[in-house]
């Protein structure tokens, strides 16, 4: 019997991060057990729903039993003994690294704007618009880079979904403000959004504490749906727009067609937001250090508005799908 690879995903969830480290790596553990791969994602405290959707995607769920980020927790990656590791967030120290560094095996980071400490890995994937190869000059030993939309780590069930079904909308308002939507914007974007008298349909992220809120603020609307993880996509795919943080569902909403105005709510979110500002689908808001919603979702509102104009994005303007199939070749040629 031939011996498969093993693939380590090493990312977290929480109410401070969001849960976009998380979903793109279970984007690429989906096409690296496509490609025969072994794939544990080893991640601390990791919420229920998470779990539920890494095991559904063909990923063993291994529970972090140490203090996440730093020396134990490398350690604690090391000795899984995988072929290749995949390391996504920010949080993780340099002890951290180091440590991996001085081991054998080879690993990959995940970055978005050179906020990982690693300083030799084997590979950097980057999958927002704004990457360029003079940002990694610094990084020791020639790594692999893989920087743009083209390795853009899609979910299957999005690129599934692009692939199979011709955009149709249905005349809906589609809302997520990501994993924990940290600034509370979901319940005031809703109320303001349900009186456009569109069909509002809102899904709610697995670390959200307010999930009660957004509930009560649906219920007194009839036309918003709440909608499940199940439904996700679907609801997207048949939006005029969506209102979206501007993470990593960004790319989601282009692959599937969808014009989207994306509010920034994390640093780390500008600089692919200005990016993805280029392209004719995506408007911007910036909210950060809004000490009132009340204006910001005045002008959230009036995008919206402009935005509920006939937009549609044309077939061969939607983002391309493979990037995670790409990144698991890529991490194949490596090994």
């Amino acid at each position: 019997m031939v011996n498969r690879k093993v693939a380590l995903l090493r990312a977290d969830a929480s109410l401070s991060i969001g849960v976009g480290h998380v979903m793109r790596s279970i984007s690429l553990g989906e096409a690296l057990v496509a490609e025969g791969f072994r794939v544990e994602f080893v991640s601390f405290n990791l919420a229920q729903g998470l779990n539920d959707i890494a095991t559904g995607s063909g990923l063993t769920v291994v529970e972090l039993d140490c203090e996440p980020f730093g020396r134990q927790d490398a350690e604690f990656v090391l000795e899984r003994a995988a072929d290749v590791s995949v390391i996504d967030g920010y949080e993780f120290s340099r002890e951290f690294y180091a440590v991996l560094e001085s081991g054998v095996c080879k690993f990959a980071v995940i970055d978005d704007n050179v906020e990982t400490k690693a300083l030799s890995p084997t590979l950097v994937i980057n999958q927002n618009p704004h990457a360029v190869a003079s940002m990694y000059g610094h990084l020791i030993g020639n790594p692999t880079l893989l920087l743009g939309l083209q390795y853009a780590l899609i979910r299957r069930e999005v690129r599934e979904y692009a692939k199979t079904n011709q955009r149709v909308s249905d005349g809906s308002v589609f809302v997520a403000m990501g994993g924990s939507d940290f600034l509370g914007l979901t319940a005031p974007l809703v109320r303001e959004l349900a009186q456009l008298g569109r069909v509002v349909r809102v899904a709610v992220g697995h670390t959200n504490p307010r999930r009660a809120e957004v509930a009560a603020t649906a219920a007194e609307f009839g036309n918003v749906e709440l909608i499940d993880q199940s439904q996700y996509v679907a609801s997207l795919a048949k939006a005029d727009i969506a209102v979206l943080a501007a993470g990593s569902s960004l790319w989601e909403a282009a692959a599937l067609g969808v014009p989207t105005l994306a509010l920034i709510v994390a640093d780390n979110q500008v600089a692919s937001s200005a990016a993805a500002a280029t392209l004719d689908h995506i408007l911007t808001v910036d909210c950060r250090g809004s000490k009132s919603s009340e204006p910001l979702i005045g002008s959230v509102l009036q995008l919206a508005t402009d935005l509920l104009l006939p937009i549609r994005v044309a077939k061969n303007e939607r983002l391309d799908c493979d990037g995670a199939q790409r990144t698991a070749h890529a991490l194949m040629e490596i090994l």
